[in-house]
């Protein structure tokens, strides 16, 4: 896919210049029209602004008092002053929409279509929102509840768009939510020809230009979904969906992948399982991608993943003391299975074994629970 320049991104782009070019400008005006008010007599058709609008995008002071000037202006001014548009894009030093709080400052441009620009649309299909305001362009709101994936979700696009100054600076590190400005959502619309109802958890579907893309693109986005809505366990990592459509896009990347994995579908919800073997293909090829895009780190999840390959692939997996040794264990401490599992590098799904047969015994009882599922066993 070729890359994108700004002209590209509509026509509410409002921009910041370089001085140095803008002083370029106004001198083309005095030495080929003599002044403002002759050169826009001959674009005013086309700018559809007021003079007075017109000469406050010339002047110098106006960009000291942090407003921004139309992109489109700029791009009629300078065709008529023999100025290139490419020229023109490589002096911009931020950008937004006309009515954006939040600046593109210091841009990359043009913009690149890396696995990371894939990545980013993959977690608001994931875990985001489409949010509107009157009078505004929609635009991303991303909920992650883990701090080092919303700072990797803000990474993620100024690695592809450039700098990010929110209107409240850092506040993404005080909420569960991350926007995506408006001037950047309303590219991944306008490129995969989306909209507000792409974005429903029952309605979402990968875009088909994705599916057809090179492979780690492929993964990029399947990291997305692992990240947002996946589960490591001890011998596979599974995502579970309530879009069984969605889920059978993410089956269909992984075979391209070449992964070992299952679909299963059960009556609202789609899940994928990513089997031990793959999970070991995926890991390798995710350190690959890591090298050269280190914003798709996988954090904690990393490490969910290197633990369960190393139970799995230990040359002894099978003690038959294991049961007394988990019975001793909960003789010092309540433990629940995970921690059981980590303590001992056993799989969970042998602990639980263990756990059940202790249980029937009348050796161990259930005291509580750690969160929701994580039931909290002693003796």
């Amino acid at each position: 896919m070729s890359d994108i320049d700004i002209w590209d991104l509509g026509e509410k782009i409002y921009i910041k210049p370089n001085i140095s070019f803008l002083k370029k400008i106004n001198f083309l005006i005095r030495t080929g029209f003599n002044s403002k008010e002759k050169l826009y007599k001959k674009i005013k058709e086309d700018v559809k602004v007021p003079l007075s609008t017109f000469k406050n995008f010339m002047k110098y002071s106006y960009y000291n008092r942090n407003y921004y000037g139309s992109l489109k202006v700029f791009i009629i001014c300078c065709s008529k002053l023999g100025i290139s548009k490419f020229e023109l894009q490589e002096n911009i030093i931020s950008y937004k929409t006309q009515r954006g709080y939040n600046i593109i400052e210091n841009p990359i441009l043009p913009i690149k279509i890396t696995p990371i620009f894939d990545m980013i649309l993959a977690h608001n299909i994931a875990d985001g929102t489409v949010i509107f305001f009157e009078g505004r362009q929609p635009y991303f709101g991303y909920r992650q509840y883990d701090e080092l994936f919303r700072e990797l979700y803000i990474r993620k696009i100024e690695s592809v768009f450039g700098k990010i100054k929110f209107k409240s600076g850092d506040y993404f590190k005080k909420t569960t939510r991350s926007y995506c400005p408006a001037v950047v959502s309303q590219l991944f619309f306008k490129l995969y020809d989306l909209n507000e109802r792409s974005f429903l958890s029952k309605e979402a579907r990968l875009p088909k230009e994705i599916l057809d893309k090179e492979k780690s693109y492929l993964l990029a986005v399947l990291l997305a979904f692992i990240i947002d809505e996946g589960n490591v366990d001890s011998t596979l990592i599974s995502i579970k969906l309530k879009n069984p459509s969605l889920t059978e896009d993410l089956y269909k990347v992984c075979l391209k992948l070449n992964y070992d994995c299952s679909l299963k579908i059960k009556n609202d919800y789609g899940i994928l399982y990513i089997k031990k073997m793959a999970m070991k293909k995926l890991f390798d090829d995710y350190k690959e991608l890591f090298k050269r895009y280190p914003e798709c780190n996988l954090g904690k999840i990393s490490n969910k993943i290197e633990l369960s390959l190393n139970i799995t692939s230990r040359s002894i997996r099978y003690v038959k003391g294991n049961k007394d040794l988990i019975f001793r264990m909960l003789r010092l401490e309540d433990l629940t299975v995970n921690q059981i599992a980590t303590k001992i590098n056993m799989t969970r799904q042998g602990v639980r074994f263990h756990i059940k047969s202790l249980e029937v015994d009348k050796k161990i009882f259930r005291k509580g629970h750690m969160g929701e599922r994580n039931i909290i066993y002693g003796v």
